[in-house]
């Protein structure tokens, strides 16, 4: 598309980041573009054994498999976690949950407001296994903006047919992008689990020529 003969003082079109937060929960943070805003690594889940109803085997290693049915929920949802272990006395819960567990079994844990993560570990006469996952909770992204008025010519734009939201967990390196197909909007609301989100938009004419890149705004969800 001829993005340099389309749109106004583009600039001018500003998009704005009104609020970002998980709902129900106030927890997420402004970054500045550029700044690292390194994610914290979902720890990896120890693989395990099928379940044993024997007791521990004096000197077996143990093992423990922990998993959930669900690695992203929206704000407010559970997250159903399902474990199994092998060559152990007893398992312990922590992180997001807590308690004495059995060898075995399942579990529904929320609701949950927040990205979350869940540990089990148990005990034998061989040792201690731990198993830990995450699960995600889907935050709310609001993007509102001021559309442009010109051609980039000084004369008034009268063909605005939509824009289009570019987004991606880098700057100026967009993944993902969706289109608004409605000239006199300015706002949307986006549903992203955690991580940090950089935007940007375009606008569309009735031709389908799109226009430069607005601003950049960035958005950590927790």
């Amino acid at each position: 598309m001829d993005r340099s003969a389309f749109l106004n003082r583009f600039l001018t079109m500003l998009l704005l980041l009104a609020a970002a937060a998980l709902a129900g929960c106030s927890g997420s943070s402004d970054v500045i573009p550029g700044e690292d805003d390194d994610e914290a690594q979902a720890p990896v889940e120890q693989p395990g054994d099928d379940p044993s109803d024997d007791p521990a085997d004096s000197g077996s290693e143990p093992s423990v498999h922990l998993s959930a049915a669900d690695s992203v929920v929206p704000a407010g949802g559970t997250a159903s976690l399902t474990w199994s272990s092998q060559n152990v006395d007893s398992c312990n819960a922590s992180g997001g949950w807590s308690g004495a567990k059995a060898r075995q079994g399942s579990d529904t844990i929320g609701p949950l407001s927040r990205s979350t993560t869940f540990t089990l570990t148990c005990s034998g006469d061989g040792g201690n296994a731990v198993a830990m996952l995450s699960v995600s909770v889907l935050g709310v992204v609001t993007l509102d903006w001021q559309p442009p008025t010109e051609n980039v010519d000084g004369t008034p734009l009268n063909d605005l047919e939509g824009f289009r939201i570019y987004y991606g967990q880098f700057s100026r390196n967009y993944t993902d992008d969706l289109q608004i197909a409605d000239g006199g909007s300015t706002g949307y609301e986006l549903s992203l689990p955690s991580g940090s989100y950089y935007f940007a938009m375009t606008a569309l004419d009735a031709d389908g020529n799109e226009s430069t890149y607005s601003n950049e705004v960035v958005k950590v969800v927790n």
